[in-house]
């Protein structure tokens, strides 16, 4: 699936890219996301000023539907 990912420091380091579908665990579920939003916080972590480890997938607020 595609997901923006940060894997380095600042815009420049942010990139669409393929990751693997997660698995769901027991008691959990997958679901398709149609759309996703970023939101203020993934633009502060976009310029540096929340810490973070990358790689780290951006985005949330998606709308959905089951697989």
């Amino acid at each position: 699936m595609k997901a923006l990912v940060k894997f380095d420091k600042g815009r420049a380091g942010m990139a669409l890219r393929e990751v693997e579908i997660p698995e769901p665990g027991e008691g959990e579920l997958l679901i398709r996301i149609l759309a996703a939003g970023i939101c203020g916080t993934d633009l502060h972590i976009m310029k540096d000023h929340y810490p973070c480890t990358p790689p780290v997938v951006l985005g949330q607020k998606g709308a959905s539907n089951a697989l």
